[in-house]
């Protein structure tokens, strides 16, 4: 039987538990303990959920109301990505900045209390806006090599202590854009650990 079944049941009588007596509800619940195999604290927490959700006294979230909601995210990512991605130490003085700059300039569409709260923002709360940012961008980048294929390229592991000219790192980016449909660029590029010399190579799809 699933949780999903055994929920559905104490649903289903809840009303007759509510119903019966005290001696009444200690049998329908010694009942529900052997034919549901749940504990019998579990059985009364979920009956007291469901009882209060009846009633429409059930609690809320937990904690804080958030202060900074959806809009005010949005006019925080539109500047993050305006300042090609600065960390928010370095963006969090230039809010003002480019907000006076983009009203000057017609451009900024945001409500005058979206952007009173993104002002309010502190280093620490953009950090986590951020991080968040950062975190979809990752589940959304784009690879044109194969799962097998980096598994068979010999990767050397850990930091490098003072190499002599000529060991480098070699990797290949793609210039796609939002979609790896038709024809597009290429980079090969090249660093030199020792020199930090860098030398690039362009060419069009994977013909070479």
């Amino acid at each position: 039987m699933t949780m999903y079944t055994k929920h559905q049941v104490l649903q289903d009588n809840l009303k007759r538990c509510l119903r019966a007596s005290t001696q009444g509800k200690t049998k329908l619940l010694d009942e529900w303990t052997v034919l549901l195999q749940m504990h019998r604290k579990s059985i009364i927490r979920y009956l007291k959920r469901q009882q209060m959700h009846i009633r429409g006294t059930a609690p809320g979230k937990r904690g804080p109301k958030e202060r900074y909601g959806p809009a005010v995210t949005v006019a925080l990512h539109e500047l993050w990505d305006m300042s090609s991605e600065l960390c928010a130490e370095r963006l969090h003085p230039m809010i003002s900045e480019y907000v006076r700059i983009l009203r000057r300039d017609d451009q900024w569409s945001h409500a005058k209390d979206v952007t009173r709260l993104l002002g309010e923002m502190s280093i620490g709360t953009i950090k986590d806006r951020i991080r968040k940012f950062r975190s979809v961008q990752r589940t959304q980048r784009h690879t044109t090599t194969h799962p097998s294929v980096i598994r068979s390229i010999p990767i050397r592991r850990g930091p490098w202590v003072n190499p002599e000219p000529g060991y480098g790192e070699i990797d290949t980016v793609v210039h796609c854009g939002d979609t790896l449909m038709g024809d597009m660029a290429y980079t090969v590029n090249y660093t030199d650990i020792a020199t930090t010399w860098w030398e690039g190579a362009i060419q069009l799809n994977k013909g070479q």
